[in-house]
């Protein structure tokens, strides 16, 4: 997981979770590109990748719609999803 340094942040960000999936069989390279891609949206406060499941799980308040229009999917369903959870 990566998280960024400023603690006020988050603690007040830790609870919401947008769930990202990724397609089956990505390499590391790809997962690195992504990271990098969604780390730089606002609201992004931690990132976790999921290599079994294939989903990356932003912690903070990002903007799904903001995940989208960076051309990842975002589950429906969320953290709850039994797929992605």
């Amino acid at each position: 997981m990566v998280e960024r340094n400023d603690p006020t942040v988050a603690a007040a960000a830790s609870t919401r979770v947008v769930t990202v999936v990724l397609p089956p069989g990505i390499c590391r390279r790809c997962v690195r590109a992504v990271s990098r891609r969604v780390s730089d949206l606002p609201g992004v406060v931690s990132l976790e990748f999921d290599a079994d499941v294939g989903v990356l799980r932003v912690g903070g308040e990002v903007d799904p719609a903001a995940l989208r229009r960076a051309g990842l999917v975002v589950c429906p369903a969320g953290p709850a999803c039994r797929r992605c959870g």
